[in-house]
Parts: structure tokens; C-alpha cells; sequence
């Protein structure tokens, strides 16, 4: 590890400094007391050395917690580390200091993970489960473990990334799962639970990359994990956040509200089954729980069905893997390397004539449009969800559809100079929907102006529009969840795959 200009603390010095400064800890008393101690700012250089270094000690039993009230006890050298880290990492000043001495953000997230993959292998040492007092100790060093994750998380952003690519989601709701096979006592599991969702919430309200973290934790068996914590008694509002039925209530909102991203429904899909056989009687004895999961199973369920129609009979792709749209040429080679579209970076060409004449023959008029319809910020992400987000918006439209006229009706009044330009949204995680004029949406369109978007769309008529839908209003956008807690707005994903798959149609369509 590099040092910069400090010596590394000699393995028998940092065991004689912990056993002292928990000596310290254990007789001074109140809590108080004891963070002032572990937050000298003299002290951070040589913790977060210890901290370092008792990943690389194979000693068992090394540091002696003395109390004058009781016998004194051992525990390993790993436990103290995070205990006096999880402290320290308050101060943004001993992550600098942290940092400094491990040789930067990959040497820390690695060390964080490696306590967290090192407790898995304590959970299961016998020596540890046959201990009292070492048993207990386990989900308070799994709680400061995601502690120190969650910590340094939200004082950086690229350690919050780097964690995330380490696959830390992953490696704590694994940890979880194996707590979850030991007899620990119920406010232990809760307190273990809370600890785990905390961390997963701020990497989906903060994190670049919400739609990887919650696969992370599906994947490590979340749900399951999940619904079979029992609560240790009543539900209270001032500790509502640690209780296994509120976090249950959140993780199944979640699962419906990320539900419209590919990657997600996917693994949904595969598994819904499986949790709906087994699901912990947290969720079965709550009536209000049980509720809410039977309604989101039931929009789960129909996401999938929706999904495959669109995907095989809506609008069919030659893509073996059906994340692109892929030109329709006979006889393509499956080694044929694809050439994106720059502009939209959705269709992909097996050659620069297919692309050329695609251009003149269509792709022209449905370039700009596809490009709205996955937005700018995160278009490889939802253009594996173009098919899915085209087929609810139609079914949005159907099921609301008096509502949507209505809203016409009222905007053409509130605005009398748009009535040929009005524009409807739709909520789809929400079931709402708004009429509002053509100019509130022109940044979809890269700087086209009102009347060059007008042009673009009156050239074309849709052959595949639904009977009965095509409604008086200019087009469609719709709203989904999408990073930081915002909402993500996107030109009507069925229109625009409609534009591009059947183009061919469309006559002197305009450049």
C-alpha cells in the first residue's frame, strides 16, 4: 500500500494501541464521552491504518475489552477496525486522511467489501457461533460495515460509483441472507434489514445507476430475504424506517415503480412465481401488505404480458436479443458487424448503402423522434424498454381515454392560441395523464423549432395507430421514475417505433 509520508504502524504496536483505546472506551461510560475520544483528530491517522491493517492479520481473540463491571473479553482484531472506523468516518476529514493512505477510491472500496465478505466467513465459523458474546456481536459489525459504505457514499460520489461497480449491493444483501440462516434474535434481523435498505435507498435516490444497484439486491435474493424478517413488535412511527413491514411496503413500491425498465421486468419475470409461493407471514398475517403486494403482482404480471406482444407481434425486430432496432435486410450474416445510427443511437445497419438508403427512405423523418423517445441522458438503458414503454402507453390511452378528452376539451379553452398543438402527457408509474401545448416539449427535439416539428409529424400518418385513438391532440409523451428521484420525459415511444418499422409506408416524408 502506499504510504506517502508516514511509516505504517508496526503489527504489534496497532494491537497493544486498539487494546488501549477500547481499555479507554469500555471505562469512561457514556456515549458521549466515547465519540469525543474516537474523534481526536489525532487519532484518524492511526486508525485508518488499523483499519487497513487488520484485513491483513490472521490473529483470533488479540484484543482484550476490559470492563470493571464484568469479566473481561476478547474479540478479533477485524471487529474492533470497523467499530472504530464506522465512528471516525463521520469526518470528511478521516476519509481524506483514509484515502491518503490506502492509495485512493478502488484500495478503500476494496478493503469496505473485503469486512463485509470477511463477516460472511465469521457468520459461518463455529468457533464464533458457539460464543455468546462474539454471536452477538455479528450484526452490530454488519451494521457498521454498510455504515462505512453508506458513509463514504454520500461524501463521494465516485467512491459511491466504484462501490456500486464492486458489486456492493450484491455482497451486502448476500451477507443479510446468511444472518438471516443463523437463530438471531428478531430486533437483531430488523436492525440487520434497516442497515441493508438504507444503504440500497441512497444509491437509488443518489446513485447514477439505480436500475444496476436494485438488480444487485434482486439478484442476492432481496425479496426473499426480505419477507420472511418478522417485525419484534408494534409498528411505531418513531422507528417506522427499521420496521420489516415498512421496509417491505417501500421494496414492493419499488419493484413497481422500476418495473418499467428492462433489465428489471426480466429478472421479475423469472422469479414472480417463486415469491408469490413463498412469501413470509410478515406479508401474509398484514392485510394491508398482503394487499398492496397482490397489486403489484398483478401489474408485474401484465407488464410481462404486454412486453412479449410488443416484442413479437407489435413491433417484431430481427434481433436475436431484441434490445435494437436492426435493418430489415435479407440475408444478413450473424458475424455481420451492426454500425449505430449516430443520431439516434437506437437503429443499428449491417452496411453504410443499407444505412444510406434507410436515410432516404424513412429514417430521415424517424431519427429525431426515436432519439426523443429515449431521451439524452440514458439512452441505452431505455432503448431496451422501448417495446414495453410503446405498449403501456397504448394501454394507458385505452383505459383513460374519456379522462384524456376531457383534459383536451379543458386545455383547448385554457389555451386558445394551441389548439392545433396540444400535447398529452402520460404518468405511467402513476396512471395520470395532462394536456399541455407543443411548446413546453420542444427540448426533446434537439433544437427543432414548433413549426419544424409540426412539418415533421403532419408528413406522416401512423398505419398502426390503435382504432379509436388517434385522438385530436398533436402526439403523446410519457413521464417515468428515472435517476436522483426525478421524473424523465419521453416522446411517445410507440409513435416513434411505429416511424422507424413502418416507415416504408410513409410518402415523401420531409427532411
Amino acid at each position: 500500500m502506499c504510504r506517502a509520508n508516514y511509516r505504517l504502524v508496526d503489527k504489534t504496536a496497532a494491537i497493544r494501541l486498539v487494546t488501549t483505546l477500547l481499555f479507554y472506551v469500555s471505562t469512561l461510560g457514556d456515549e458521549r464521552s466515547i465519540t469525543i475520544l474516537l474523534t481526536t483528530p489525532a487519532l484518524y491517522r492511526p486508525i485508518a491504518e488499523l483499519w487497513l491493517l487488520a484485513l491483513k492479520t490472521k490473529d483470533k481473540d488479540v484484543v482484550c475489552l476490559s470492563s470493571p463491571s464484568g469479566p473481561a473479553r476478547t474479540t478479533s482484531f477485524r471487529v474492533c477496525g470497523v467499530m472504530l472506523v464506522s465512528v471516525c468516518v463521520q469526518d470528511e476529514s478521516f476519509v481524506t486522511i483514509l484515502l491518503e493512505l490506502s492509495g485512493g477510491i478502488g484500495a478503500v472500496t476494496s478493503a469496505a467489501l473485503k469486512y463485509l465478505k470477511s463477516l460472511r466467513s465469521m457468520a459461518k465459523d463455529l468457533d464464533i457461533v458457539s460464543n455468546a458474546f462474539k454471536f452477538e456481536l455479528l450484526v452490530p459489525v454488519f451494521s457498521c460495515c454498510i455504515g462505512i459504505i453508506a458513509t463514504t457514499s454520500m461524501l463521494d460520489a465516485a467512491i459511491r460509483e466504484a462501490y456500486l461497480l464492486r458489486q456492493s449491493v450484491k455482497d451486502i444483501f448476500g451477507a443479510l441472507r446468511v444472518l438471516q440462516s443463523l437463530p438471531l434474535a428478531r430486533e437483531a434481523m430488523a436492525e440487520a434489514l434497516a442497515s441493508s435498505f438504507t444503504y440500497l435507498d441512497i444509491l437509488l435516490k443518489r446513485g447514477d445507476d439505480p436500475v444496476s444497484a436494485l438488480h444487485q439486491a434482486l439478484c442476492a435474493h432481496a425479496f426473499e430475504t426480505m419477507v420472511h424478517i418478522s417485525p419484534y413488535g408494534p409498528l411505531e412511527e418513531k422507528v417506522a424506517e427499521m420496521d420489516p413491514r415498512w421496509i417491505n411496503e417501500a421494496f414492493f413500491r419499488i419493484l413497481f415503480k422500476y418495473s418499467l425498465h428492462d433489465k428489471i421486468l426480466s429478472y421479475i419475470c423469472k422469479h414472480v412465481d417463486a415469491w408469490s409461493n413463498n412469501l413470509g407471514s410478515i406479508v401474509r398475517q398484514d392485510e394491508r401488505l398482503l394487499d398492496l403486494w397482490s397489486n403489484v403482482e398483478q401489474a408485474l404480471r401484465v407488464y410481462g404480458t404486454l412486453r412479449f406482444k410488443a416484442e413479437t407481434i407489435w413491433w417484431p425486430s430481427p434481433s436475436k436479443k431484441g434490445l435494437v432496432l436492426q435493418c430489415h435486410c435479407d440475408g444478413t450474416a450473424e458475424d455481420i458487424r451492426f454500425r449505430q445510427c449516430a443520431g439516434c443511437q437506437v437503429v443499428r445497419y449491417c452496411s453504410k448503402r443499407c444505412q444510406r438508403d434507410s436515410w432516404h427512405s424513412h429514417h430521415r423523418l424517424s431519427c429525431n423522434f426515436l432519439k426523443a423517445a429515449v431521451g439524452p441522458s440514458t439512452p441505452q438503458r431505455i432503448k431496451r424498454s422501448l417495446r414495453l414503454l410503446a405498449a403501456l402507453e397504448v394501454t394507458h390511452k385505452q383505459r383513460k381515454w374519456d379522462n384524456i378528452l376531457r383534459l383536451f376539451a379543458a386545455a383547448r379553452c385554457e389555451y386558445p392560441e394551441d389548439q392545433e398543438r396540444l400535447v398529452v402527457e402520460l404518468a405511467l408509474d402513476k396512471f395520470e395523464e395532462s394536456v399541455r401545448p407543443l411548446r413546453d416539449y420542444l427540448f426533446l427535439f434537439n433544437g427543432l423549432s414548433e413549426n419544424e416539428v409540426v412539418d415533421r409529424l403532419s408528413s406522416w400518418s401512423d398505419p398502426r395507430e390503435v382504432q379509436g385513438l388517434q385522438g385530436p391532440f398533436l402526439f403523446s409523451v410519457i413521464t417515468i421514475h428515472d435517476r436522483y428521484e426525478s421524473r424523465q420525459i419521453l416522446f411517445s415511444p410507440c409513435m416513434a417505433l411505429n416511424m422507424e418499422i413502418f416507415g416504408n409506408s410513409v410518402a415523401n416524408a420531409q427532411p
